[in-house]
């Protein structure tokens, strides 16, 4: 009779090694699999606590910003003969692109992360919910850049191109603006902070690696 020969393999028979990268392979594809079929995840407190200090971090700054506006009596002298005018004038957010991009874009990871939070103990939205991590985290910082930097113009001005610093005049409508993008910078960082977490998390409970 001939001997059976069952060549080393994936199938954990033959060498020692091989039998140890067979079984944590396999043991990598069965997490995969309880992924698919959408096994309820444990709830991480400091995740889920994070994800709620971003909602209500964005949900302040885009109603912040969203109401801010003020208005102010200005003189216009036309001629040195006549009395000046008085002309009421009103800055708005919805006046400047910058404010507009940024109230939209604290609206839509406010309404994210609700959506987050409902989907914490679904494995199978795990993917998902890390990918729309990065989009928020991408919408929050340029929005807060942009939102700063025309902040800044109208605390400063620029003399370059003559252009006039106008929170002397709004000033209370320059201090609620910064305020709504102080607030949504720091939901920004709570959002990368989680965002990190996450993949150590998923890193360090992955059986391949």
């Amino acid at each position: 009779m001939e001997t059976s020969r069952v060549k080393p393999g994936f199938n954990g028979m033959g060498a020692g090694s091989t039998g140890s990268d067979g079984s944590r392979r396999a043991a990598y594809l069965a997490a995969g699999a309880g992924v698919g079929r959408g096994r309820a995840a444990p709830v991480d407190a400091c995740g889920v606590a994070l994800r709620a200090f971003v909602l209500a971090a964005t949900l302040v700054a885009a109603v912040v910003m969203g109401v801010d506006r003020q208005t102010r009596t200005i003189e216009v002298t036309i001629a040195d003969a006549l009395p000046p005018l008085q002309v009421p004038v009103t800055a708005k957010w919805s006046y400047s692109s910058a404010f507009v991009y940024f109230v939209v874009a604290n609206a839509m990871v406010c309404a994210f992360s609700a959506l987050a939070l409902a989907a914490c103990r679904r494995r199978d939205a795990m993917v998902a919910v890390m990918v729309g991590d990065l989009v928020a985290l991408a919408l929050l910082f340029s929005a807060v850049g942009a939102a700063a930097e025309f902040g800044i113009l109208g605390e400063r001005g620029n003399s370059h191109v003559r252009w006039a610093k106008v929170c002397n005049v709004y000033s209370r409508f320059c201090e609620r603006a910064m305020t709504a993008v102080i607030v949504s910078l720091l939901g920004a960082f709570a959002n990368l902070v989680l965002l990190m977490l996450t993949i150590l998390d998923i890193h360090k409970n992955s059986s391949y690696y």
